[in-house]
């Protein structure tokens, strides 16, 4: 990527002096135009030598980041057939598989916990989902990776079985700071992960485990009977507290396993389920003026750290997809997706280059950016295209035939039992609506001017990333209560 230094940002930020990032949510071509935008200012903190996943972050460099920024990169290939970043996108995922190919690098190694690999993990359930171009060999299948990741996240359960009558833990590395914590993200991962290889496969192991891990949660509780998604708990006092900080992401994962659980089983207990996940998620992560996704723990003290920014990009990613595979989700979810990139686009006027800030209800760029917030404002924008992405795939097996990862013609994730309502026909939009910076043409995005008076420090080439003393994602730990 070529380099530019704070007085060349600026340069930039001068030359290029549009104001906001046109968006027309109800037309395609506009949707698509705006992501580009996006995903190109997402893509100024690619660097291929970074072991962060091959994005230089500002610190403590989450490598976690990285693997979400990957997974929304992978979204805005399907959903525009854009491939820029298809390369580089494989090239990432290929470095950090590991050797078991099941994303355990040993790079990571004193540095990973289950959540993070959760969230490397979901890029080969999305490839999987979409039959996204395999790995290279000698790597397997999409879905033989998510297999090994999810044998490894059962065999830690089992193991951590002796407290909570179950539970996976954030850590797996008894010497990491967090060891006694059972979190939401890190089961909710688990859980989304049994359900969408359940959904994939329409194996019994996997919609067994994904029960299994649903139940435990509500009853240690981590879901509560209003489906409020709580952060974690202490297995050093057997899940008898709970810490009630709640962020949009933990109430996302248990979204979208029980959005595949749904369109598996057109059982009404789980439609029940996401129903009730979705309203909770409108209560709480929606500003109740505007209708604008909000970030409640953290945004309105913009006070959130380098990956609460990206927080919204999960609610974003998983709604929009909650809404393919609960058709009876789509009138309420397709709004709030509309009314938040609205909000966001709004957002991305930023140093005159289109870059998105982290509130979206200001109706301006608030000053605040990074890579989370690019990422967001990525996964919102793009959300708008999900229904015209192609169907999720599913395992065939013909009569004499091994299993395919192949979308049959008459496969589809709409239950039988329902008939969607099809969203608003789009229309062609004038090219003479779009307002956006144009970036300098060449193989990389320029380098965009950071909302701080100075250029945050990256890390060095071979440095890795987090410590062994891992700052908390999301809630305090110590905020434990009965």
């Amino acid at each position: 990527m070529k380099k530019y230094s704070s007085s060349s940002s600026v340069l930039l930020a001068l030359i290029h002096s549009a104001t906001a990032l046109q968006l027309n949510v109800e037309d395609l071509s506009s949707i698509k135009e705006a992501a580009g935008e996006v995903a190109k200012g997402l893509y100024v903190f690619h660097d291929e030598a970074a072991t962060t996943g091959q994005f230089s972050q500002p610190e403590p460099w989450f490598w976690w980041l990285s693997g979400s920024g990957w997974n929304g990169l992978m979204d805005y290939t399907v959903y525009t057939g854009d491939e820029t970043y298809k390369a580089d996108l494989l090239s990432a995922l290929a470095k950090n598989v590991g050797p078991n190919f099941d994303f355990v690098p040993p790079e990571q190694s004193g540095w990973e916990a289950n959540d993070d690999q959760a969230y490397w993990l979901f890029n080969a359930l999305t490839a999987m989902e979409y039959t996204f171009t395999p790995l290279p060999s000698p790597s397997p299948s999409w879905d033989a990776i998510a297999t090994n990741a999810f044998d490894l996240f059962a065999s830690r359960w089992e193991a951590d079985s002796t407290t909570c009558n179950g539970g996976l833990k954030w850590q797996y590395d008894p010497e990491a700071n967090g060891w006694t914590y059972k979190n939401a993200v890190t089961n909710g991962g688990f859980f989304q992960t049994a359900a969408r290889l359940a959904r994939y496969t329409n194996e019994e192991k996997f919609a067994d485990w994904a029960v299994k891990i649903w139940d435990w949660s509500v009853a240690v509780g981590l879901v509560s009977d209003d489906y409020h998604v709580y952060d974690g708990t202490g297995d050093d006092k057997d899940c008898t507290e709970i810490n009630h900080d709640e962020w949009s992401y933990n109430i996302a994962s248990y979204l979208h396993g029980a959005a595949h659980m749904y369109n598996l089983t057109s059982d009404p207990t789980w439609e029940k389920h996401a129903h009730g996940l979705v309203n909770t998620a409108k209560a709480k992560f929606f500003d109740e003026s505007s209708g604008v996704m909000i970030e409640q723990k953290c945004e309105p003290d913009r006070a959130c750290t380098t990956d609460q920014t990206s927080f919204k990009a999960s609610l974003s990613r998983w709604l929009a997809k909650t809404a393919v595979l609960v058709p009876s989700l789509r009138d309420t979810i397709v709004p709030l997706l509309r009314k938040s990139a609205d909000g966001a686009a709004a957002s991305c006027s930023g140093h005159g280059n289109s870059t998105c800030g982290m509130s979206w209800t200001g109706g301006k760029f608030d000053g605040q950016s990074d890579f989370g917030v690019e990422l967001s404002a990525l996964e919102i924008i793009q959300s708008l295209l999900v229904f015209d992405a192609p169907a999720f795939a599913v395992v065939k097996k013909g009569k004499d035939e091994d299993e395919t990862q192949t979308p049959t013609e008459t496969e589809t994730v709409t239950p039988p039992s329902q008939t969607p309502t099809q969203p608003a026909k789009e229309t062609k939009p004038a090219k003479e609506t779009k307002t956006v910076t144009e970036l300098p043409t060449e193989t990389r995005p320029a380098k965009q001017i950071l909302p701080t008076d100075e250029t945050p420090s990256q890390p060095s080439k071979g440095k890795k990333c987090g410590s062994k003393r891992r700052r908390r994602r999301g809630g305090n730990i110590a905020k434990l209560t009965k």
